[in-house]
Parts: structure tokens; C-alpha cells; sequence
């Protein structure tokens, strides 16, 4: 629509150098939306063009650090005649001047601090001690090995950390203006009030939509640094013996898995050298005899090794990998005093030896322990874990791993870290040995029999490491409440681990957005972590552009959120907090995050007469559809049990031709497949709905985390546009790290070949010569159905470069196919009868 005719050249003059000068604004010409703004309000500073102008002036202001004019200016709106303006000077002036808390007396409960009504919540990513210097005490890694390092070494003018800012919007197409006269683009960005709004016509909007004021482009995090308990009441015991049976019983599933994987590896790979033998007749594919015997004494014998020797064997490849070093004493009480504090006083009162300490040259912040025994323990620290924390934070995270120690939960993570390595491992230098063998090779056949066995060497290791997982990931979403906790009750600063929890995830977003991809070390070492890689790619980003109790609302909020955590290693961030907030609470702290009385209450126990009624509304809920192919499952063992019942009651008439179903075990069998096809199919419209271009969205990551009530069957057809990261070469083909970075934060990506794995690692056979690894570094524009689970994933649906590259996604098909093959596997079953 064309705007209306100014008979008034003047109002015309005004209004083309408002336009320039918010235009420039939103493009972050800082120097030119000033120039431009400046002029406007010399000349019509009364009049609503005039008005805007100087509301633009204040985010331009405070984006180039001129706090001094921003606040004289709002200060100067504040006492207009007009409420809407009014309202939001006062609100900007709370945001550009935040009140610090007042420090309490000791022993007294502090007052609890009003929190800003705006985008502005106190938090502050950057935060460290002003002490803080690289030196010479914290070691570089420069280890030249035959291996690939788990992270680039670390430069050393770039070895003192800067503090956490907003990083740098990925290059995206050029913004196109719109019908209207304002610009469209990825990114979100604020629009000032239009006339109407600002003459108060327009009662409905916004006082925060000004263009550099809480929007995601100029937000910046703070903290709002809440105290500590000096003596905090001892909190109610932990049933760590409860916890230390079902850690054992963990480790136990762990044996048997990984001894499942085993036998059938050897199973199969005779099966496949018999079938080569029958073919070639060659003696090199006879059948291996020793692959016959039961692996269970060998996998036995391995665990009780990698148990036994586990500090060693970590320490051995780390220090291969990673450079890892001893951390002195003096150097950690340079940057924590209270940490070697904690150290000391905690494990002489546990009657514990204190543990090896150790040091990774790494910015990323991390931590972890691991070991056999107590006597034999290690906690390793990276470099930019003291770097980027305070002190207190620092000992707050100590802490933390001092607890794995006192429950004893390190020694079965450390035995499930080394299983899991050995495939992983075994995929990451697969795929990296082979690019430089290829290199070596001149003739093509050659090259391509390479990459044929390399890559289904590497992509069935992958698979072996993610599968080896699961029988540990409740333990480790377990045992790190049990450590929070007692890194609460040992500082008394709940505080200051929520700080220190935000500020981890914050530089493990940081540290793959400068890395450009997800380090093997990060991967690896999941397990290990205090804050999962997969929460803190999207929620560590996002904390840059929106307050963190906006973020964390599913968390806190989603009545489902619980069931859809079975399958991460880390329990959802928001909930961890909440529980510090309690304990802060508890204690009566002020509280670093509003998180404490978040969520959903919750419901009234209902009675023994209404569990059928339960039942019915489960069956109604979108929880039973999202687990609709699991569901099916016990669904298809009812079934079984009304057909037995109709064998078991002809058998005993002269109706012979149906007896067979009484007790056919084959009937069992045939149906458990084709329960999970059935579920398949009832959710995969829903699942996958058709993405219209013109309805397809483009939503802020804010805004994506933002809904609490969002499930992943609420897919929603999406189109991003931002530069793709992840790892290059081989080790990506399966589309392992696939990572879009938007302008307001980072999502993860799923890709499947249309052809399915063998389309991902064989693209050739089926003329698919664009994987998503081939676009890794590019502007890309991502179409796909958005996943609001645990994590923030995009399925996607296709990837178009800006070189008009496409790699297409083939989640549907697969579903389908999925869900059909399970159908006919079960029919198989049942018509081969039982055996």
C-alpha cells in the first residue's frame, strides 16, 4: 500500500529522513542513523517524526556505547505529555540504568529486587573476576601427533578469553524492502511506532517496539549477582545408597549391551565371509573360528580393565588429544581461592584424599571427574572455565564434581566414557585417515574402494557409539541433580552455580560458532558435562538475544517435558535452575533467575475411580500421538491376547480351524512389529504437514523457545536462512553436526537422504551428488518442520544455497517406509509360524 500524500514538503522532508535514518538504524550504520536522526529532531522535535527520531537516537546511543546521551535523551522523553511515550522513556531508563541489589547484612534475608518489566533482565555473560590474566601459568597445547586434535590449539594472542557479546550476525541475502517501506530480512528486528502510535491513536501498541531497545539485535545479558547463604540450613538427606544401586545396575545394562553389539558383530561378519567364501572361493574369506565363541569372559576381562585403569586411560588420551596438563595449586588459587578452599575443607571432612586436578588448554568452559576409586580421582577444568568465571562460580563448579566423587557415580561414567570411545574413536579417525590415504592414491578405483569401506566402517561406529549410550543416560541425568544440590549445601551459593551453569553454556555456544563446527572433544565427553552440547548450542545462543526465564519457559512449563528427556544425557537446564532457585529460596536469597514459581502446578492425585477416565485422556492427548509408534506396541500385545483367547475357546469346540491361534507364539512376535507400523502411520500426517511456501514462518529463536506448551508433534514448517555449520569430510555424512546460525542464535539440523543412509554415504549410486557437508560454510536457506522437544531441531525438508545448490531431505518418505517394512516384517513372522 502506498503511503498517503503529504501536501506539506516539509512533513514529506521529515518523514523520508526518518524513514533513512530507522532504515540505517536496523542495518547497524550507527554513524549514519545519528547523523540523520539528529538533524530530524533539531528540526521537528516536538512533532511525532521528531518524536520517533529521537526514540531511534537512544538504541542507537546505547549500540555505540554513548550511555550518557541515551539517558539525557530519555530522560528528556520522560517528561512528555504524551502516557505511551512517558511509559516507555521510564521503561528504557530502568534498562539503561539497572539498580544493583543492595548488598544485605550478614545472617538477614535479602529483599527481593523488582525485575524490569522490559527485555532487559539482569543478567551479564561477560561477568569474571577483574583479576583475571593469561600469564604464563595455564600451558597451550602443542602436541604433535599422529592424530587429529580434538580442538584447534589455541592461539596464544587469543588465550585470554574476551567477555561474552552478541556474536556477529551470519551473512544473509540482502534485505529487501517491502511494500510498506520497511525491510524484510531473517533476523527480528523492532519497528518503531508509526505516527498513529506515537499520538497515542493507537492504544494497542507496544511501548518496546523502538527500534534498539529489547530487541534481539542490541539486548545484552547481565547478572544481577544475587548473594550467598553464609550459613545455610542443612537441606534433607540424598538416598545415595538407592542412587548407587542404580548406578551399578546402569553399568550392568552397559556389560550386556555392549555385549549384544559384539556377538552380533562377529555373528555377521562370518555370515558375510561365508558368503564370500561360497562365491570366490578364496581361503582369505574363510570363516573366522575364533568369532564362533562367546564374547562374554573377553567383554568381562575388558570391562573389569578399563574400570580398573580408567584414570590413566583418560589422562593418556587426553593428554594425546588435547594436551591435557597437571593444574598447579598456585594457578588455581590465582583465579579461585575459594575453590582450593572448598577442596581442601570438603575431602577433609569426608575423610577423602583430595584429587588430582588438571588442566585443559581449552576456551571452551568445561569440567568434569572421572576414575576408579576415590584415592584415584581427577577433576580437568578447561582454560576458559577459569577464564570466564569469578571466583565464586569457579568454586561452585568444583563442587559439583567433588559430588560425583562422594556418590561415586564418576566410576561408572568414567567405564561408560571409555566403552563409548572406542567406537567413537574408531568413526572419527576412520573418517580422517581415509581423506588423507585418498590424497596419496592416484587411480580413481582405488579411491573409491577407500572411501567405500571407510565410510561404512565409519558410519557403523557412529551408530555402535550412539546406541551405547542409552543404558547411561539416566544415570547421568540423575546424578547431576544429586550434584547440584551438593554443590549448593557445600557453598551455600545456589547463586553462583546458576551463573556459572548459564556462562558454560553460553561459551559452548560461543566456542562452536567460532570453531565452526561441534568439536570431537565436546561429542566425546558429553557424558561427562555439565551442561549437555545439545541444550547449549541453542539455549547458550539464544541467552545473547532474549532473558534467560524467557528461554527456559518449556523447561519449566511444558507438563510433558519429562517424557521427552529419556533420550538426552543431560536433564532440561530450565529444570536444574528452578531447583537452585528453590534452594535459594529456601535459604531466603534473592534469586538470580524468576524461575522459582514458574511452571505449572501441579494436579490433585486422582482417585482409584478415574483411572479409566485417565486412560481415555491420555489416548486423547498429543502425547500419546507423539509416542504413538511406542504406544502401538503394548496396544499390538492386547491384541495378541484377544486372539489366543479366540484359539483358546474353539479348541475346545469342533471348530478346529481357529486353535492354532491358541498360544502362537509366532502371533506374538508379528504383532509387536506391525503395533509400531500402525503408530507410525497414525501420527505421520501430523507429523510432517505440507509446508506451504507463502504460510511457511521464519520465527526468532526466542520466539521458538518461548511457547511453553509446544511439542515436538507440533511441527511447524519453518524456512530459516543463515550460515550452516558443522564438521567437514566424511565425519559428516550421516549429517552428525549440522548446525544453522541464525541472527538470533544456533538450531540444529536432521538430514536423511531421500535414499536413506546408503543415499548419505553412497550418493553417487543414485545420482544425489549434494550432501549437507557440501554446503558446510555457506548462506543457506533451510526449509523443514521445526521440533520443540528437549532440544530445538529442524527435520528438514530441503537446503538451498545462494549458489543455487540444493540438498534434499527425505524424513516423510522414510517415516512411511519405515512404518511399511515394520508392517511386512510382522506379517512375515506370522505367516513362517512358529519354529
Amino acid at each position: 500500500m502506498a503511503p498517503p500524500t503529504n501536501p506539506n514538503p516539509a512533513d514529506s522532508s521529515a518523514k523520508q529522513s526518518l524513514e533513512a535514518g530507522l532504515a540505517a538504524l536496523k542495518q547497524q550504520d550507527y554513524p549514519t542513523a545519528i547523523a540523520l536522526l539528529e538533524s530530524l529532531t533539531q528540526t521537528a522535535a516536538n512533532q511525532p517524526s521528531g518524536i520517533r527520531a529521537q526514540m531511534g537516537l537512544v538504541g542507537a546511543y546505547k549500540a555505540t556505547g554513548n550511555l550518557k546521551k541515551a539517558i539525557a535523551l530519555c530522560s528528556s522523553l520522560a517528561k512528555s505529555p504524551n502516557p505511551q511515550v512517558k511509559t516507555w522513556a521510564d521503561r528504557a531508563l530502568t534498562e539503561l540504568t539497572p539498580p544493583r541489589p543492595p548488598k544485605p547484612p550478614e545472617n538477614q534475608p535479602k529483599s527481593a529486587e523488582t525485575p524490569p518489566e522490559t527485555g532487559f533482565v539482569a543478567f551479564d555473560a561477560g561477568t569474571k573476576s577483574p583479576e583475571k590474566t593469561p600469564g604464563g601459568d595455564l600451558p597451550t597445547a602443542d602436541k604433535k601427533t599422529g592424530f587429529l586434535p580434538l580442538e584447534p590449539a589455541v592461539e596464544p594472542g587469543n588465550a585470554k578469553s574476551q567477555p561474552i557479546s552478541p556474536p556477529h550476525p551470519p551473512p544473509t541475502p540482502p534485505i529487501r524492502p517491502t511494500s510498506e517501506g520497511g525491510h524484510g530480512g531473517t533476523a527480528p528486528t523492532e519497528t518503531a511506532p508509526d505516527t498513529a502510535e506515537i499520538s497515542g491513536e493507537n492504544s494497542s501498541a507496544s511501548p518496546t517496539d523502538i527500534p534498539g531497545v529489547a530487541s534481539p539485535d542490541t539486548y545484552q545479558l547481565t547478572w544481577r549477582e544475587a548473594g550467598r547463604a553464609k550459613s545455610p540450613r542443612p537441606l534433607k538427606p540424598l538416598k545415595l545408597l538407592e542412587f548407587r544401586l542404580q548406578a551399578v545396575a546402569s553399568a550392568i545394562a552397559l556389560f550386556f549391551l555392549a555385549r549384544f553389539v559384539l556377538q552380533f558383530l562377529l555373528t555377521n561378519t562370518n555370515s558375510l565371509l561365508v558368503q564370500l567364501y561360497i562365491f570366490s572361493r578364496l581361503p582369505i574369506f574363510a570363516p573366522i573360528q575364533l568369532f564362533y565363541r562367546d564374547p562374554t569372559p573377553f567383554v568381562q576381562m575388558v570391562f573389569g580393565l578399563l574400570l580398573a585403569s580408567s584414570p590413566w586411560l583418560i589422562d593418556a588420551l587426553l593428554k594425546l588429544f588435547c594436551g591435557i596438563e597437571t593444574l598447579r595449586g598456585s594457578v588455581l588459587s590465582k583465579h579461585s581461592k575459594e575453590a582450593s578452599r572448598v577442596l581442601r575443607s570438603y575431602c577433609t571432612k569426608q575423610n577423602m584424599p583430595v584429587p588430582v586436578l588438571k588442566l585443559l588448554p581449552l576456551n571452551v568452559p568445561v569440567a568434569f571427574s572421572y576414575g576408579c576409586l576415590p584415592r584415584f580421582a581427577r577433576i580437568a577444568v578447561s582454560r576458559g572455565l577459569l577464564e570466564q568465571l569469578t571466583d565464586e562460580e569457579i568454586a561452585t563448579i568444583f563442587a559439583r564434581e567433588l559430588g560425583h566423587i562422594y556418590h561415586w557415580d564418576f566410576a561408572p561414567m568414567s567405564l561408560a566414557l571409555l566403552v563409548i570411545q572406542i567406537p567413537y574413536l574408531i568413526y572419527w579417525q576412520v573418517a580422517h585417515w581415509q581423506e588423507r590415504l585418498c590424497d596419496l592414491m592416484t587411480i580413481e578405483f582405488f579411491r573409491s574402494a577407500v572411501k567405500f569401506v571407510a565410510a561404512a566402517i565409519s558410519a557403523t561406529s557412529y551408530g555402535i557409539y550412539k546406541l551405547l549410550r542409552w543404558p547411561m543416560l539416566w544415570l547421568s541425568r540423575r546424578r547431576v541433580y544429586f550434584s547440584d544440590r551438593t554443590a549448593a549445601e557445600i557453598t551455600g551459593n545456589p547463586n553462583g552455580l546458576t551463573r556459572a551453569l548459564g556462562k558454560i553454556a553460553i561459551g559452548i555456544a560461543d566456542n562452536i560458532e567460532q570453531q565452526k563446527q561441534t568439536s570431537f572433544f565436546l561429542e566425546s565427553f558429553d557424558l561427562l558435562l555439565p551442561v549437555g552440547v545439545g541444550q547449549a548450542v541453542t539455549l547458550g545462543s539464544a541467552a545473547l538475544h532474549a532473558p534467560l526465564e524467557q528461554i527456559l519457559l518449556w523447561d519449566v512449563s511444558n507438563r510433558e517435558r519429562n517424557w521427552l528427556t529419556v533420550n538426552r544425557a543431560h536433564p532440561l537446564l530450565g529444570e536444574r535452575l528452578k531447583l537452585l532457585a528453590l534452594y535459594a529460596q529456601f535459604w531466603q536469597l534473592e534469586t538470580e533467575l524468576d524461575l522459582a514459581n514458574a511452571g505449572v502446578p501441579e494436579q490433585p492425585r486422582k482417585g482409584k475411580l478415574s483411572v479409566f477416565k485417565s486412560i481415555l485422556e491420555f489416548k486423547d492427548s498429543k502425547l500419546f500421538l507423539q509416542g504413538a509408534p511406542f504406544f502401538g506396541i503394548p496396544m499390538s500385545l492386547a491384541i495378541v491376547g484377544v486372539l489366543w483367547l479366540i484359539g483358546g475357546i474353539f479348541s475346545r469346540t469342533s471348530i478346529w480351524q481357529l486353535d492354532w491361534l491358541w498360544g502362537d507364539r509366532s502371533i506374538l512376535w508379528g504383532c509387536l512389529p506391525i503395533g509400531f507400523s500402525i503408530g507410525t502411520l497414525m501420527r505421520i500426517n501430523y507429523f510432517f504437514p505440507d509446508i506451504i511456501p507463502r504460510e511457511t514462518a521464519s520465527p526468532s529463536l526466542p520466539e521458538i523457545l518461548s511457547n511453553p506448551e509446544s511439542l515436538p508433534l507440533d511441527a511447524e514448517p519453518v524456512r530459516l536462512e543463515g550460515q550452516l555449520l558443522g564438521r567437514s569430510g566424511m565425519s559428516n555424512w550421516l549429517g552428525q553436526d549440522l548446525i544453522l546460525q541464525t541472527a538470533t542464535g544456533l538450531v540444529r539440523l536432521h538430514y536423511v537422504s531421500r535414499f536413506g543412509y546408503i543415499g548419505s554415504l553412497w550418493p553417487f549410486l543414485f545420482k544425489e551428488t549434494t550432501r549437507p557437508s557440501d554446503l558446510i560454510g555457506t548462506s543457506v536457506v533451510a526449509t523443514g518442520w521445526l521440533r520443540r522437544g528437549a532440544t530445538v531441531a529442524i527435520d528438514l525438508e530441503s537446503l538451498r544455497s545462494q549458489g543455487g545448490r540444493v540438498s534434499d531431505s527425505g524424513h516423510p518418505i522414510w517415516s512411511a517406509v519405515l512404518a511399511f517394512a515394520a508392517a511386512f516384517w510382522g506379517a512375515y513372522i506370522i505367516i513362517q509360524g512358529p519354529r
